[in-house]
């Protein structure tokens, strides 16, 4: 029994223990938790994406990466103080020699072996590495199946953002040109993706005939006892509402002022009469949180309603996200300050991007932008991605191919992919009879004593910069100091998929939201009848059919003092949680509102199968003007660009060198470093 009544079973690598799981378990029966969902069998399938438990950045690998990166001190954000490394005592020469080897099979990582093909001929030698079991980096699948049932789900990156202004200049200070973002377009075309006629997404959804609403949480921690509040309709107004929550009367006055108050200057009013530009440049200077606290006049209680807004798009809260960010985001607060819409110094690049008029269209495949490095995979390698119904994939069909990942390191492809394996050291050329890079990487998770060694004329970096400092031998300190300058943001995407949804028809629940701080989710959502153009639709979707629930999670820290201080809080809260703490954090917040609104959820009836798409390593970090004043000056002078520059014959590449936490940055970030090859 859970604290609070629950009758649950116990799970295994996110399936109800079977027989087999009982004796993966008894084989290791020190190991609990998340190290125990690592030894079941399906952490290993052999088709990646119905891989469950705990997915995305599995222990292994970070146990290998983390011996390479090393345990940075959260309170020092740009230590440049790396970790022990991996030293095989025995290497041994494997391959001929490489034309490229690509440090990553993510988005980057196969864009770049696009672009080496492209400048330097289609019969380029190409070796990709990678430690995780699957290609793509953080855009992963998710694939359940419940009968004849197929459910899928992005693990990992959602959507190709914006594409309107991906070869747009970037203004302001932000001295980019439109030309570098003409890749990611040219990378479309090259996979066959047309953004203008992309397959319908829409879907019939849950029917509205069963009554589903949004759900708000007040838990007990923040408010004393559980509170389980229909959200706001149309039809009240926030004085009404509020009136229904537990949060104090100040409080209530406080939100409802963001909310109903469109016409006071709370700039003005607090600091003197300002034009545009200087209440931008006051907004950029200041967390959304103080500008809530300081200027519109909540109180605590009361900007905690909006504490989770900055999540989303940012991974950390509102203390720590920057005002004019949050105003170029169309967020609450900021209407009577009367803004144009005109970019300003001290802007982030996401806000840059979204404030654009006529962005163009946002695109998503029910996988993320899995779909879209599957096509670029099923034309670098063909062999590797099947037909459908007798023909190439594509755009639409190609979330029903099947991967064969037996075909990705072929020796008689031009291009291979080695997965589950870790680089550990990169050497350079040297010139006269070194001309040749040296890679050397092991299994991952082995003992790391036997390495494999490889030489290519290339090598593109195309993993995480904080790793390209600890791998490549012989850069430049200030070159290190500037890829240990970011570090990623914490993202938890959890998908369990369900047998059948009718405790949440039965508790007329489609969604929970929390308010206050103690809730490990950011969001609940219940998803079923979903549609991708002709080829996929689990329906029909009524409540004794199969559904998902997604949750999300970016933990970080309340009291952290920077964007960079809440991602190394959140990433060691993130590591420290075994996959017995993930499932409890489900089971407590569904208990807490299915089966007090009338539901009857059981968990060990109701839930087939759960997958933790865990990256302790996840969103490349964004300057923000409030912690990085290098944002107000010329590009060049960032921290990501002067880390980017080549050594020797090794570039580097990924979303971390544009600072930019985006598929179409990292696909642009490949391009520019396979042209800065010698060559």
């Amino acid at each position: 029994m859970a604290e609070d009544g629950i009758t649950r079973r116990d799970f295994l690598d996110g399936v109800a223990i079977t027989a087999a799981g009982l004796a993966a378990a008894a084989a290791a029966p020190h190991l609990t938790g998340a190290e125990a969902a690592l030894a079941s069998v399906s952490q290993d399938a052999p088709y990646p994406p119905t891989a469950t438990g705990i997915t995305g950045q599995r222990n292994k690998v970070i146990r290998d990466v983390m011996a390479i990166d090393g345990f940075p001190n959260p309170r020092d954000v740009h230590s440049t103080k790396g970790g022990p490394g991996i030293h095989p005592r025995h290497v041994r020469d494997v391959d001929d020699v490489y034309d490229l080897v690509v440090v990553g099979a993510g988005a980057s990582g196969l864009a770049a072996a696009k672009w080496y093909q492209d400048r330097f001929g289609p019969d380029s030698r190409i070796l990709l590495i990678d430690p995780l079991p699957d290609f793509g980096g953080h855009s992963h699948r998710n694939e359940f199946h419940i009968g004849d049932t197929t459910l899928l789900r992005n693990g990992g990156t959602v959507n190709l953002d914006s594409i309107g202004t991906w070869n747009r200049p970037a203004g302001s200070l932000l001295d980019i040109p439109g030309s570098y973002g003409q890749p990611a377009l040219d990378m479309l075309a090259f996979c066959g993706v047309d953004p203008a006629n992309f397959p319908s997404t829409s879907g019939p959804g849950i029917p509205s005939s069963y009554g589903l609403r949004t759900m708000l949480l007040f838990p007990r921690r923040d408010f004393g006892n559980d509170y389980l509040v229909a959200n706001k309709t149309a039809a009240q107004t926030w004085t009404e509402f509020l009136t229904g929550t537990p949060y104090s009367p100040q409080a209530r006055e406080g939100i409802a002022r963001v909310f109903d108050d469109e016409t006071t200057d709370w700039i003005s009013l607090r600091d003197g009469p300002k034009d545009d530009q200087e209440k931008k440049a006051i907004l950029a200077r200041i967390t959304y949180k103080r500008y809530l606290m300081d200027y519109v006049g909540l109180n605590e209680q009361a900007a905690s309603w909006f504490q989770r807004r900055s999540h989303g798009l940012f991974a950390a809260g509102i203390h720590v996200t920057q005002a004019g960010d949050m105003w170029a985001l169309e967020e609450d607060g900021f209407a009577g300050l009367n803004l144009n819409s005109n970019i300003f110094p001290g802007i982030g690049r996401t806000a840059q991007q979204d404030i654009q008029a006529d962005g163009g269209p946002t695109r998503a495949w029910p996988d993320g932008n899995t779909s879209l490095l599957r096509l670029l995979v099923s034309r670098l390698i063909p062999n590797a991605i099947g037909d459908v119904g007798g023909a190439r994939p594509t755009q639409e069909t190609i979330l029903v191919a099947d991967a064969d990942y037996g075909q990705l390191d072929k020796r008689s492809n031009s291009v291979r992919i080695r997965l589950r394996h870790t680089v550990v050291d990169v050497r350079p050329a040297k010139g006269g009879r070194h001309k040749l890079a040296e890679i050397v990487y092991v299994p991952t998770g082995g003992d790391g004593r036997r390495g494999q060694r490889v030489r290519a004329r290339h090598v593109v970096m195309a993993c995480w910069n904080r790793v390209t400092a600890r791998l490549v031998d012989g850069l430049p300190h200030d070159q290190v100091a500037n890829l240990d300058y970011a570090r990623k943001a914490p993202l938890i995407y959890c998908r369990v998929a369900l047998r059948n949804w009718q405790a949440f028809a039965d508790a007329k629940i489609s969604s929970v939201q929390p308010r206050g701080n103690s809730l490990f989710w950011d969001s609940t959502t219940l998803q079923a009848g979903v549609r991708f153009g002709s080829v996929y639709g689990p329906t029909p979707n009524t409540p004794d059919k199969p559904a998902l629930i997604s949750l999300t999670s970016t933990p970080g820290s309340l009291r952290a003092r920077s964007q960079l201080e809440s991602y190394e809080e959140g990433r060691k809260t993130m590591l420290e949680m075994s996959f017995r703490d993930y499932e409890d954090a489900i089971v407590d917040v569904l208990d807490r509102s299915l089966n007090v609104a009338g539901g009857d959820f059981d968990p060990a009836r109701d839930i087939h199968a759960i997958a933790v798409n865990r990256w302790n390593y996840g969103y490349a970090y964004e300057l923000t003007s409030i912690y990085d004043p290098s944002l107000f000056g010329p590009v060049a002078n960032q921290p990501q660009v002067k880390g980017r520059r080549p050594y020797r014959n090794v570039s580097i590449a990924n979303s971390d060198s544009g600072a930019f936490a985006y598929t179409h940055s990292a696909i642009n970030e490949a391009y520019r470093a396979v042209q800065e090859l010698p060559g």
